[in-house]
């Protein structure tokens, strides 16, 4: 959203197979920081400036968890580097 309108908006399937709730929702997480990324590099090359940042609501305890500390254990390892 910008300025009270959508700016994107998508769904589609996952390419991969995830084994863990937690997976699923990571993988869904960094696709989705990467799209806002894309976007906000847009809207600065037109000159528009941000004072905050982008908000990214997870649903997963675990997932948000992993996120915040980036520690990797024996259910996680296994998590494509890519992601």
């Amino acid at each position: 959203m910008y300025e009270g309108g959508a700016v994107s908006w998508g769904s589609k399937k996952q390419t991969s197979v995830s084994l863990l709730t937690v997976e699923a929702e990571f993988i869904a997480a960094s696709m989705d920081v990467k799209e806002v990324l894309w976007h906000r590099a847009l809207f600065e090359s037109l000159e528009m400036k941000f004072e905050e940042g982008t908000p990214l609501l997870i649903d997963n305890q675990g997932a948000l968890d992993l996120i915040k500390s980036g520690h990797i254990n024996d259910r996680t390892k296994y998590i494509d580097t890519k992601f």
